[in-house]
Order: structure tokens, then sequence, then C-alpha cells
């Protein structure tokens, strides 16, 4: 009887995903970024939320192991972005290691930030970021998948080996963001 119970347990404890192994990006920032910066273009909206330029904050957890290299990985794909633009608007980012809501809001408004990228590592501080992102009509985005369904707005993942695109709805609307229906048929939208 305890092998059977011991044997269920391991099974169990390997069967369930754990929270490193969740939040890993399953596309490199190569992949994502280009595909990301494309999305954007299907917001109706995102002209007037930002402005004259794109500015993206990077928000990553400096204690998570997997969070500060994927925030580097992505800030070296952008730097490759140097001169190019989204719908005219220039592109400049910043990083942005996450302590607490108050400094993260004062780091957005002082560096002028529309788009927050949030790296994996951020599980805790998600409610914080999305509170921030739809007060100040802010796109949030995300290679991890399971933050699109906690309240990100968009996020890329990969499903049988190809880019797959996924957009909370609800989410996406309280940031002030209108994307195009041919961008919705594409994507797996999330409620």
């Amino acid at each position: 009887m305890r092998r059977v119970l011991a044997a269920g347990l391991c099974g169990l404890l390997f069967a369930a995903p754990s929270p490193a192994l969740a939040e890993k990006m399953a596309l490199t920032a190569d992949k994502q970024v280009p595909l990301l910066l494309k999305i954007l273009t299907y917001d109706r909206q995102f002209e007037q939320k930002a402005g004259a330029e794109v500015v993206i904050g990077i928000v990553y957890s400096a204690a998570d192991p997997d969070s500060a290299p994927a925030m580097e990985s992505l800030s070296s794909t952008l730097n490759g972005f140097a001169g190019k633009t989204v719908k005219k608007l220039p592109i400049k980012y910043w990083q942005i290691p996450y302590s607490t809501p108050d400094r993260l809001e004062a780091i957005v408004k002082e560096k002028g930030i529309n788009v927050l990228y949030v790296c994996p590592g951020n599980d805790r501080n998600l409610a914080a970021i999305v509170k921030l992102a739809q007060g100040g009509r802010i796109t949030t985005l995300t290679g991890i998948p399971d933050y699109v369904k906690k309240g990100v707005a968009v996020g890329v993942g990969e499903r049988s080996g190809k880019p797959q695109i996924f957009i909370n709805l609800d989410a996406s609307k309280a940031e002030g963001s209108d994307f195009d229906a041919s961008l919705l048929r594409i994507a797996e939208v999330v409620r």
C-alpha cells in the first residue's frame, strides 16, 4: 500500500509543472521580438497610445535565475532594431528590475514607457504590473503564454513547433488596445 501511495505521489510531482519550468520562454528572443513588434502594428489604437515613440520597459526579476538572462537576450535583440520603427515610431527600451509597484510606476512615468514586456520570473508581480498597465493604457507583452491567462494582453509561444500568438482580449481592451480582426483570427484568444 505504501509503495502504491509513494508511486502515486511521485507521479503527481513529476506530472505537475514546477514554477521554473512553467515560466521558461518557448521562443527565443530573436523570434519573439520581430513577432511582437509586428503584433503592435495590428493595434488600431497604438499610435494614439504611444505618442512620438515606442518605449518598451523590459520588466524582470533580479532574483529569478531565468529572468535576467531573458532580459539580456531581449535587450540584445532589441539592439538589432536600432533605427527601425513600429508604425513609423522609433523604438527605445529600458531594463527595469521589478522591486515594488510604486517604483515600477515611477520608472514608467519617468521614462515615458508605453509597452511593458514581462520576463519570466514575474509570476508574483503580475497583478501589480497588469494593474499599472491597465490604469496607464500601457500595452503588455510576454513570451510566457501562461501570463496571458493571468492578465498580460499579448504573448507568444510555440505549438507543434510553430510560433503561436496569444491575445487576452479583456486585458487588451482594458489597456486601450483594439486589435484588428485579422490578427484575432490567427491568434489563440483568451478571455
